[in-house]
């Protein structure tokens, strides 16, 4: 009996490549309108040196009276982590990197004609010189461990838009694609902002080659409509020597809106260089608003995305093709009063049990939607990382299965249903302290490719144990200063927390696995 490895990394992150339309074809707002003075009392940004209530990169420049514009903006910054001892498999061995460093040094180069043309040109180019991770290796053989890419460059945008506005806006290039709250889309740069609470400090993003036709903003509802076609050019699963291309077409009501709504529709191809395909259709809907009630306000967000189709990756004797059947939601609700704030996170991503029926139902959120600090992207990430190796013992299994380098979740969240509230407080301009509990439970039994073949097929989770369905609890604690110095943008920030295992990461022997913790150090300016 084989076991199909994409039980534990489902399909839903091939998928995460829509760039909104709202924010890529509607007409950008006039580079030179300066920007409000951030709201609040205290202000989210703290202005210790010059008269600029916002960010300007240091290489600007305006020719003539109508805004045509030039900057060069550059980030220059990283993170210092360390997470404790991960249990990751029945036998015991655990996962220990000691302190992990993320730099990274980003150029972003934007060119926009303004009004000097009688159409809207705008340009932009952005590349990581340096980014990713270094770290120790692990001691223990795995596949897609946390903080295993090493460190490299990314070019991520090269494109050109051309816009005769509202009418039509031509864009070809490379860029990274976001949707809505980044569910599937995420292009990770859509890291924590003043009064988001969000323990977030995303790396990558989905790039890909896009050739797009848009319209709009029209009428009263700001309609934008777009269609386009996409080589993907990388994203989190797009593993060496795959190919996809997708088609797409997407409409937004309420383009750049307090409220505002939007849906795409996707049809996705993608192939192994083993000829194994993977034909699906992708459906997302993404909806916000944002109420005042006098001194209070009120912002909802959410997010739904269904995916269907058939795949060839991970077939068994029986089922040679697999029918695709996956559904994640996400919603956020934001009160904020003054200094102080609460948010909560939902989030649901459908899981599988069942690893030799003819579906596949496990939807993985993108690794850049980070919900908590350590469950998602260090514990479940580094333990089907193990996986990868164990599932694949001839000396237990026999034949390995195929695509087992597919099992990683590589930090993106599966089989989960999760509720992460959050207080936050603002004590000085700038000054923020957030933190709340992560409750987090498996949609299914946490079910391991290894310790659910030796069981004969009942789930067992990692460690062995019988599967459950409470994933644990995660107490998180975070604080971030954000100041201006002439228009000079400073971040400094602290993250930490603790995890409590539940009973989805039993021990063989019954016994539950031993807590983990972990937390950072970030530092950033941008020039």
């Amino acid at each position: 009996m084989l076991v199909s490895p994409l039980r534990a990394a489902p399909l839903a992150a091939f998928f995460g490549l829509l760039l909104a339309p709202s924010a890529a074809f509607a007409e950008p707002p006039s580079p030179c309108t300066p920007a409000a003075a951030p709201p609040g009392s205290p202000r989210a940004v703290a202005v210790l040196s010059g008269t600029d209530a916002r960010y300007v990169p240091l290489v600007r420049r305006e020719v003539g009276e109508r805004c045509m514009t030039f900057e060069v903006p550059i980030t220059l910054g990283g993170r210092l982590e360390a997470v404790g001892p991960v249990t990751l498999d029945r036998d015991g061995n655990e996962l220990d990197r000691g302190l992990v460093l993320a730099p990274r040094a980003r150029i972003h180069a934007t060119f926009d004609s303004g009004k000097e043309l009688p159409q809207v040109l705008h340009l932009e180019y952005e590349h990581d010189l340096v980014t990713g991770f270094s770290a120790s290796d692990p001691a223990v053989p795995g596949d897609g461990y946390p903080a295993s890419e090493g460190l490299d460059h990314e070019l991520r945008k090269a494109y050109g838009r051309f816009s005769f506005a509202p009418w039509a806006h031509l864009s070809l290039g490379l860029t990274p694609g976001h949707w809505g709250m980044g569910l599937l889309a995420n292009d990770g740069d859509h890291g924590a902002e003043p009064g988001s609470a969000r323990f977030s400090d995303p790396r990558g993003g989905d790039r890909l080659l896009r050739a797009a036709l848009a319209s709009g903003p029209h009428t009263a509802l700001g309609l934008v409509v777009a269609v386009g076609g996409d080589l993907v050019d990388d994203d989190d699963t797009l593993l060496p020597g795959d190919e996809a291309q997708q088609l797409f077409g997407a409409v937004t009501l309420g383009a750049g809106r307090p409220t505002s709504a939007g849906a795409y529709v996707v049809r996705r191809s993608q192939q192994t260089e083993n000829d194994e395909e993977t034909e699906v259709w992708v459906f997302d809907a993404t909806a916000k608003t944002r109420l005042e009630l006098g001194g209070t306000a009120l912002s909802l967000e959410g997010e739904g995305a269904l995916i269907r189709g058939t795949t060839t990756l991970a077939p068994t004797v029986d089922f040679p093709e697999h029918d695709v059947l996956q559904l994640g939601v996400a919603a956020r609700s934001t009160l904020e009063r003054g200094p102080i704030g609460l948010v909560v996170d939902f989030l649901y991503a459908s899981g599988d049990q069942n690893l030799d029926d003819g579906t596949q139902n496990g939807f993985r959120v993108d690794p850049n939607y980070e919900t908590g600090l350590l469950l998602f992207r260090h514990v479940l990430a580094a333990q089907t990382a193990r996986g990868v190796v164990t599932a694949g013992d001839p000396e237990l299994v026999g034949l390995p299965s195929k695509n087992l380098e597919r099992v990683a979740t590589r930090g993106g969240a599966t089989n989960t249903i999760a509720l992460f509230p959050r207080v936050r407080y603002r004590f000085l301009d700038g000054l923020e302290v957030y933190g709340g509990p992560l409750f987090a439970f498996a949609a299914v039994p946490l079910t391991d490719p290894l310790s659910t073949r030796l069981a004969g097929g009942e789930p067992h989770g990692p460690l062995g144990g019988e599967g459950g369905r409470l994933l644990g609890t995660e107490l998180d604690l975070g604080v971030r200063y954000r100041a201006l110095v002439r228009g000079v943008e400073l971040q400094a920030g602290a993250e930490g927390g603790t995890f409590r295992p539940g009973n989805a990461m039993r021990r063989e022997d019954g016994g539950p696995m031993n807590a983990v913790h972990g937390g950072r150090l970030m530092l950033e300016v941008r020039l």
